[in-house]
This record gives structure tokens, sequence and C-alpha cells, in this order.
């Protein structure tokens, strides 16, 4: 029997991963079974549950993938890339998340989960924050991590308004993300 190849048992992970992702943003958690991934997947089901033992294992590897296809890289090199990331990614993940965070508020293990990846989140666009401070000639701001909370709280929200089709209000989005990038600091002229 030929050896199966990392790469190939890689793309069989994926493949289901991508199939499950599709079906929740379709029908949402709850209401999709282990058995329409399975279809979806075009594999069998001895396949997918050699990589996902079962449904919950699958909500939590596509809870954990959806923020990193949207924030994971580190091709931003400006704040603005960030919400047209947010925007481009589109409708179906835009309800993704959605649903990501409904299961965060009942599910302690992925809420963890979720909370470290925002931690995460939290210093790249700090540094984000503080790169685009220093681009635009403007001093560091004593609290870089809390603008960069009030960035993906921002974020957070235009996708979820995706979520449910309001794509309206892009430009006063992005008008709020420089607003808050150039605000000044605590103690500075004007702060």
């Amino acid at each position: 029997m030929p050896k199966v190849t990392q790469a190939h048992r890689d793309a069989r992970k994926q493949q289901i991963l991508e199939a499950a992702r599709a079906v929740f943003a379709e029908r949402g958690f709850a209401q999709t079974s282990t058995g329409d991934i399975v279809a979806r997947s075009g594999l069998s089901t001895g396949a997918v549950y050699s990589y996902y033992p079962s449904k919950h294992d699958l909500v939590l590897a596509v809870c954990e993938t959806a923020m990193d296809s949207v924030f994971g890289d580190d091709a931003h090199q400006d704040l603005s890339g960030l919400l047209e990331k947010v925007r481009a990614s589109g409708p179906e993940h835009a309800s993704l998340m959605a649903q990501v965070w409904g299961e965060a508020a009942v599910s302690q293990e992925l809420a963890g989960r979720i909370r470290g990846q925002l931690a995460t989140l939290r210093v790249k666009v700090t540094d984000l924050v503080r790169r685009e401070r220093v681009h635009r000639g403007l001093p560091d701001d004593p609290d870089p991590a809390g603008l960069a909370n009030a960035l993906l709280a921002l974020l957070t929200g235009h996708s979820l308004r995706l979520a449910v089709g309001d794509d309206s209000g892009a430009e006063a989005f992005s008008r709020a993300i420089r607003a808050i990038v150039e605000a000044p600091a605590p103690g500075e002229a004007g702060g």
C-alpha cells in the first residue's frame, strides 16, 4: 500500500475544513450535520471522522481559522488595509464570523480560544497603530493597545453588519479608523 504523504493529509484536512466552512456559512452551526459536511467535501464519512472526530471539532477548527483568514497574514502595511480586507472577505465570511461570536458566547472552550486569538490580533494591530502614527508624524500614544482594541471592535461591528447584508457606511468606518489613529494622545495639544 502506498504511503500517504503529509501533503496529501494536509490537503484532505483543508478540503474538509473548506466544506465545513461553506456549509456552516450557509446553514449555521446548529442546522449543519456532519453528513452535510461529508457530502460537501466529497470524501467518505470515515475520512472526515479520521481528521475531525466530531462536529464540535469541526466547529472549533472553522472558528479558529475564521479570524486568521482576515487577520492572520502580515500583509497589512497600514490600517486602511484591515477594513478593506474585512469587506473583501465577503458576506459568507461575515456570516461565519457572526456565528463564531455567537457560539463563543455559549461555549467556554471556544471563548477561550477566541480570547487567545484576540490577544494575538491586538499585538499585531497595536504594531500597526504605532507604525501608522509614526508614518503620519504623530507621537506614540500611551495606550496603543487600547486603540487597537477600539479598532478591532469597530472591525467586528462592521463585519456583523456585513453579515446581515448592510454594506452601507464603509466610508464612515474608514473615517472612524483614521480618527482613532490620528486622535491626539492624552496630554498632547488638543487631547
